[in-house]
This record gives structure tokens, C-alpha cells and sequence, in this order.
């Protein structure tokens, strides 16, 4: 098999066409993640570990407060976090 190295001009289009791919992906603006302590403050989030609610946390930043809320409450009844983001869609959206 034989190695043909890429010319620096088509290196650049690449380089070019992935921060465009990017720029379009991410939001201008972001917003700010609800802190741990408003977690564990909704209806169930005491019962969940710690790590459980770093992930959350992070989750917010994508997520109105509504669907959290739901989020938590699935949570602490046992559920797996990738079922409760899909059953919080499904009942009170993005």
C-alpha cells in the first residue's frame, strides 16, 4: 500500500470546513448549569449520589428547568438516567 501525503492546500479546506461544521453546532450563547444544591433541593434529588448529580448538572446546560425537574423525579424512583431523559422529552419537552 502506498502513503500519498495530503497537499497543505487541501489540509487547509479541511481545517476550514470543520470550523464552519463547528461554529454551526455550538450556540453562541450557553447557558449557565443549575447548581447541585437546587438539585438535591427538587422533589427526590436527596436520595441521589453524588455522581448522579454532576451529571445532571452538566445535563442543564442543554435542558429547560421543567425537564429536569421531571429528570430528578424519575431518578429517584430507580430509574436509568438514558429512560428518564426520554420519558422527560416525551412529557414536558426540551
Amino acid at each position: 500500500m502506498v502513503y500519498y501525503p495530503r497537499s497543505k492546500k487541501v489540509i487547509a479546506k479541511e481545517k476550514a470546513k470543520e470550523k464552519v461544521r463547528k461554529a454551526k453546532a455550538e450556540p453562541l450563547i450557553r447557558k449557565m448549569p443549575i447548581s447541585i444544591t437546587l438539585l438535591k433541593k427538587m422533589d427526590g434529588g436527596d436520595k441521589l449520589s453524588d455522581r448522579l448529580l454532576s451529571k445532571l448538572r452538566g445535563h442543564s446546560m442543554h435542558h429547560s428547568l421543567k425537564h429536569m425537574k421531571q429528570m430528578v423525579k424519575d431518578l429517584s424512583k430507580g430509574g436509568s438516567f438514558r429512560k428518564a431523559h426520554k420519558d422527560a422529552i416525551k412529557n414536558v419537552g426540551v
